[in-house]
């Protein structure tokens, strides 16, 4: 018999509320107990079609994540990075998560965190009889609305039974990794590492052939049917030639981070990352530049800096793009 699962999510970014959109929709929930987030108005949002769908405990959109996980057996987690969520989980003020849920419930982690993080959090939170699980994500918004992004779940046992019926809502290529609490997040990471440089190779590669004088969407049409194509080329170079400001998707901040946080774990490792660090250091130049806040796409400002070509042909200038905003809006963890 498989048990209907009342569930919360905290954190309502660009992935955090298509995955409660999912949820909302999905016969595995009997309830979304609420939403929680500093942005109000989506969590007003989304409350009202909880409501419609017959799946809200209350009248009232929650005003506190109190009120907002109160009674879930599942709390799905999509912030802004590790720090942030350090301060949901065990922030203090009777206000956290560790205080605030009853023995047996669940946090299902859907933010990319470091492995070591992941391991500590999952013993505290085991110390008070409630379960947890390393779950980061891959696949972006979209496929988060149509419940089929990419999971690397991790966790002990009786964790893993509790929360797999929210996660196979959430994704359709669910993988276990073995280890306990902390793999997964080792796995997302070396996927991480690999999105980071092939994003700086599709930026690389569309520099070079338009500095010497091919034509960028030419090129992009060339790798695309060839042997040197790869998905993040497909994407994000598609973005790199057809807007000079394209939609963000992924902040370059929220790479930026991971491609950090791996150079950390190579060091404790002993693990050789050239390319890594190469990569790091690309975004880096970007940011310096004003566009840390911009898709990570425009990691390519970088390239043209030095080339002096814009890559995108309708480009008018090479100004740089003012970084107005700082943080992470929920859909750092997801390429």
């Amino acid at each position: 018999m498989v048990f209907r699962r009342s569930v919360a999510v905290v954190g309502v970014g660009s992935m955090g509320r298509n995955i409660a959109r999912r949820l909302i929709d999905s016969p595995v929930t009997s309830e979304v107990c609420g939403v929680y987030d500093m942005n109000q108005s989506i969590v007003r949002e989304l409350h009202e079609e909880a409501v419609k769908a017959g799946k809200s405990k209350s009248d009232q959109a929650p005003t506190s994540m109190k009120g907002a996980v109160a009674g879930a057996d599942c709390v799905v987690v999509s912030l802004s990075g590790q720090d942030a969520c350090h301060t949901v989980c065990f922030g203090g003020g009777g206000a956290d998560l560790i205080s605030v849920l009853e023995p047996g419930a669940c946090v299902i982690m859907a933010t990319t965190v470091k492995s070591t993080w992941a391991r500590s959090a999952s013993e505290r939170f085991h110390e008070v009889g409630i379960r947890y699980v390393d779950c980061p994500l891959s696949g972006g918004p979209v496929r988060a609305r149509a419940g089929k992004l990419t999971i690397m779940v991790s966790g002990c046992d009786d964790s893993l039974e509790k929360a797999m019926p929210i996660v196979r809502t959430m994704g359709e290529d669910v993988h276990v990794i073995t280890g306990g609490a902390g793999m997964g997040s080792t796995v997302k990471m070396c996927h991480q590492l690999l999105a980071g440089v092939h994003i700086c190779a599709a930026a690389e590669a569309l520099s070079m052939a338009t500095k010497a004088g091919v034509e960028p969407e030419q090129m992009y049409r060339v790798v695309t049917g060839a042997a040197g194509n790869s998905w993040m080329f497909q994407d994000r170079g598609k973005r790199m030639i057809e807007s000079s400001e394209p939609e963000t998707f992924m902040k370059l901040n929220d790479h930026l981070t991971d491609l950090a946080n791996i150079n950390q774990e190579a060091i404790q490792l002993m693990c050789h990352t050239p390319l890594a660090n190469a990569a790091l250091q690309q975004f880096v130049s970007a940011q310096a530049m004003g566009m840390g806040n911009c898709d990570d796409s425009t990691v390519v400002k970088a390239y043209e800096r030095v080339s002096g070509v814009p890559v995108c042909p309708n480009a008018h200038d090479m100004k740089d793009k003012k970084n107005e905003f700082g943080g992470r809006d929920g859909s750092s963890h997801l390429v």
